[in-house]
């Protein structure tokens, strides 16, 4: 183990780079996925499960009879899926032909929540659901235990999301494998077609008069070829207009066609020599897709300036639209398959807000790593702001449950928003981020006049999708709110943000803070009128690092200024208290025999090491030492040779007992918890050292 005495700057300098060159080449810009969806059948709700009433899709099933609904899911190893099962009546969950779950009487009537742990292996998991008509009911309710986590199933062909089903048999099967289940007749909804005319009227049958439709496909000629065109629409290739013949270069061509709705729509390319079809190709999809052509509409007239994008729903003469495929309710749809990359969420907020303070640290000495940085922090967020219009479409328009922005499209608490957002705004300082305002108005809008308050105005949890949570406080939405409030302070040049941010505390530090520990309770839960009492040590690196944003920018006039800091050092001596002989402190801030946790050690660094430098904390050499401790600690238990991040406490819930803590709310590696506030310490280190 290094002694702080021997701590350099080389290591320390060392490390951080370890970390971000790992997360650059792990975690760097991705395209999204996209598929076809049809909104039809069984698909994803407002809660994100799915709804299979049966009753409803086949009204005319007898009594007695049986369907079978038949979904899959990848795994990239052996492991559980956490499944939550609705029952509308006797329903039994079969995971790669092995029964795994099922209903019983109560939950039957009660059509009440049902928890299982499915097993998966690597690869492609078969999930059957084997349901019983009956007078109570058939069908049910299934997917996510939390409403908003964005997992979903993929059809049995895997060519999109959703579920299949059969319809009624008489007799339940005796064995549930693929041949058996391959024996069945499917509902599929999918219609697609193999001719060269396309009925648009089907795709917007509401639509009446003259109006028109743009239709985008794609060539894909391995040679030049001269092209015989067939179509009753005006045709433009590459952006050119063409005529009943085309020399085609070898290559990818764009296809576009401004065709009337109220008539088939037909297009066939012929090669002149042969007379070979010339095989159309959907530019999004690719060559495997049944769906070879996207459209927009209805448009009265099409704009001159229509561009051809797949990010953002465009103005149409009904609205918001985006682009369909051929058939009944059927859309091109985005997905964010990326374990990363694009996605907005607090544990992300953290990890882009030490890159960035890492990336301005290394501009005047690794300007190359510098750019990297840069390039990656300006393409995620950039594309999480550039999605948003998509998600908030894809929402109000395909069933509720969206696969690209999950957490702001279903905004019902601070974690959803505040990070995130606190961090678009940090990084907008000094980058060229476009159309960053809409989505700090939006967290504004929430967290100033959304967010549920106590009378005090104190921030809690209330009216959630997340169940569990339901009335309670908790210490990390310090965290979740007081960064980006100073930051949205700035921004509008309005104090009352300022103002916002310290009624927070004060509220928070009425109900949690424990005054002989002078540390804080992770929880307050209204339904019994406790505070947890135990000082979870993230929760508590969560307010003392939020301390130090709010001191930060606090002009030393304000009349709450000095509070404010005395609850910087008195939270700082409890931290300090409770440091081990390595450096570290523990999960269970003031139990010795829980685990060393990375993040809370990191978080007590960054603060106190910005404490120091503005003068906020009086025994400058005690917390000097402390910090030098924490961060050698860092370098020898959290970061190992190839830049992981060690000893990270996962996402938690709650409980009044320590075991749950120790036990059960393990850590993990390269857990985006942690890892930012590693960076961040890092660099408070390099600027106050």
């Amino acid at each position: 183990m290094e002694t702080s005495a021997k701590l350099t700057s080389e290591q320390v300098i060392a490390a951080a780079k370890r970390i971000i060159e790992r997360y650059l080449s792990r975690h760097g810009e991705q395209a999204y996925t996209y598929r076809p969806f049809i909104k039809g059948g069984i698909y994803r709700r407002e809660d994100y499960r799915y709804k299979a009433d049966l009753n409803e899709l086949m009204p005319e099933a007898p009594l007695g009879s049986y369907s079978y609904l038949w979904a899959t899911k990848e795994s990239a190893e052996e492991s559980t899926l956490r499944f939550a099962l609705i029952p509308y009546g006797p329903t039994r969950i079969f995971v790669n032909g092995i029964l795994s779950g099922r209903s019983d009487i109560f939950t039957e009537r009660w059509r009440s929540k049902m928890i299982f742990d499915l097993p998966l292996k690597a690869g492609t998991n078969d999930i059957v659901l084997e349901c019983e008509n009956t007078s109570g009911g058939f069908g049910g309710e299934f997917g996510t235990l939390v409403g908003k986590l964005d997992y979903y199933f993929l059809t049995p062909d895997a060519s999109m999301e959703g579920v299949w089903y059969t319809q009624p048999i008489h007799t339940p099967l005796t064995k549930i494998d693929r041949p058996a289940l391959d024996s069945l007749r499917w509902n599929k909804g999918d219609s697609t077609s193999d001719s060269a005319s396309w009925n648009l009227q089907d795709i917007y049958p509401e639509a009446s008069g003259d109006v028109k439709a743009v239709v985008v496909t794609s060539l894909d000629l391995g040679e030049p070829r001269t092209a015989i065109v067939e179509t009753n629409a005006s045709l433009f290739i590459d952006g050119k207009q063409v005529g009943s013949q085309v020399e085609l270069g070898g290559g990818v061509h764009q296809i576009v066609a401004h065709a009337p709705i109220k008539e088939s729509f037909t297009l066939r390319l012929t090669d002149e020599q042969s007379g070979e079809a010339l095989a159309l190709i959907n530019p999004v999809l690719g060559k495997e897709s049944r769906y070879r052509i996207l459209v927009a509409g209805p448009f009265d007239t099409i704009p001159t300036d229509f561009a051809i994008q797949y990010t953002k729903p465009f103005e149409s003469t009904d609205g918001l639209s985006f682009w369909r495929l051929e058939g009944r309710d059927t859309y091109l749809r985005m997905y964010n398959d990326n374990e990363l990359f694009g996605h907005w969420n607090y544990p992300l907020g953290v990890t882009l807000y030490g890159l960035v303070e890492m990336e301005r640290l290394f501009r005047p000495t690794d300007e190359r790593l510098s750019d990297r940085i840069n390039a990656l922090l300006l393409a995620h967020i950039q594309k999480s702001i550039d999605t948003y219009a998509y998600a908030q479409w894809d929402k109000e328009t395909l069933g509720g449950a969206t696969a690209v922005h999950h957490l702001m499209t279903s905004l019902d608490s601070l974690d959803d928003c505040g990070s995130f957002g606190a961090t678009v705004l940090e990084i907008a300082k000094d980058h060229q981020v476009e159309g960053y305002e809409l989505l700090a108005d939006v967290v504004g809008q929430y967290i100033s006049e959304e967010q549920p308050r106590l009378p005090s105005g104190a921030f809690y949890r209330t009216g959630l999708m997340h169940e569990f949570h339901e009335n309670t406080m908790w210490v990390d939405d310090l965290y979740m709110s007081v960064p980006f409030l100073i930051r949205y302070a700035a921004l509008k040049d309005e104090s009352r943000y300022i103002d916002d941010a310290v009624t927070q505390f004060d509220g928070f530090f009425d109900l949690l803070y424990m005054e002989k520990a002078q540390l804080m309770s992770h929880v307050y839960d209204f339904e019994r009128k406790i505070a947890t009492g135990i000082p979870w040590g993230r929760g508590n690196g969560w307010v003392l690092f939020s301390l130090s944003e709010l001191l930060a920018v606090m002009d030393d006039s304000h009349p709450a200024r000095p509070r404010i800091l005395e609850r910087f050092r008195a939270l700082s001596a409890g931290f300090l208290r409770c440091q081990d002989a390595d450096g570290m402190f523990h999960q269970v801030l003031d139990m010795p025999s829980s685990y060393q946790e990375s993040s809370c050690t990191a978080m007590f660094a960054a603060a106190c090491a910005r404490g120091i430098k503005a003068g906020w904390l009086e025994e400058d050499e005690v917390y000097k030492e402390a910090i030098k401790r924490a961060v050698s600690g860092l370098l020898t238990h959290a970061i190992d040779k190839e830049g992981r991040v060690l000893g990270v406490c996962r996402g938690s819930e709650f409980s009044c007992s320590r075991h749950y803590y120790v036990e059960e709310l393990l850590a993990r590696i390269d857990d985006t918890h942690g890892i930012g506030i590693i960076l961040l310490a890092l660099g408070e280190y390099e600027r106050l050292f």
